[in-house]
């Protein structure tokens, strides 16, 4: 008895939603974009060159933040010397998937300590 109550129960839902007036079609928001087999999304960049700068910064070398925007990488912030801000774009560079690597915001000079 009780499952032939839920069956005309959910009969007159359905009666129900095919009676109401018919929804106007809507446009389904496309799919996220898929990166190309071979080339890594943008975030993976960023995190592998985060990881790969975690000893510059740790040792208080550089202090650099990086973003990625379709495989192109920023670099912003600071380093201690010349040979650090060579290291610094040639370990950008090396990540699979840059394609260019933007360091014109990366400043050669004197690095505030981290509090």
């Amino acid at each position: 008895m009780k499952a032939a109550r839920s069956w005309v129960l959910c009969g007159g839902w359905l009666w129900g939603l095919s009676a109401a007036s018919p929804l106007q079609a809507q446009e389904l928001p496309a799919p996220p974009q898929a990166p190309v087999p071979g080339q890594m999304g943008d975030a993976w960049i960023t995190t592998r060159i985060r990881a790969a700068l975690v000893p510059l910064q740790r040792d208080g070398n550089a202090d650099v933040r990086v973003t990625t925007t379709e495989g192109i990488v920023t670099l912003e912030g600071a380093v201690d010397s010349r040979i650090t801000y060579d290291q610094v774009v040639e370990l950008a560079g090396r990540v699979k998937g840059v394609r260019g690597v933007d360091a014109q915001a990366l400043q050669t000079g004197a690095i505030a300590p981290h509090p």
